[in-house]
């Protein structure tokens, strides 16, 4: 079973290897989403939506009819829960948004803090708590 705080300690432990305070925790997260919902989607599954933002999407996902959006703490003056609008979108469009070097250098910080925290090996995909 995986829970979502193990999820959230490994992306809070992969966001700060990768960036060392060098921007501050909302820019970081803000930055990430789109690599974020992407690396949710391969790994746990669901699938990815987005939500428009007055210059920009918001990323983020829904697994099992739940919304899982772990980098809105940045987004709260900007989305409200009402305001989201759950457009689906594909892995493909998702992959735009970002470099592919730097989304696999991120999934396997993840991996290694994930694997951490609970141990891949004990994973088994469709089943989790969110």
């Amino acid at each position: 079973m995986v829970y979502s705080r193990v999820v959230k300690k490994a992306l809070k432990n992969t966001w700060e290897s990768e960036n060392k305070a060098v921007l501050p925790k909302a820019r970081i997260y803000r930055d990430q989403d789109c690599i974020v919902s992407k690396l949710i989607y391969d790994i746990f599954g669901g699938e990815i939506l987005k939500t428009p933002m007055k210059k920009s999407w918001h990323f983020y996902n829904r697994i099992n009819g739940k919304r899982i959006d772990l980098t809105g703490s940045a987004f709260k003056k900007s989305i409200d829960e009402n305001k989201y609008e759950d457009i689906p979108v594909t892995p493909a469009e998702t992959s735009g948004y970002f470099d592919k070097v730097d989304y696999f250098t991120f999934m396997m910080r993840f991996i290694r803090a994930f694997e951490e925290g609970i141990g891949l090996k004990q994973y088994s995909k469709g089943v989790m708590t969110w």
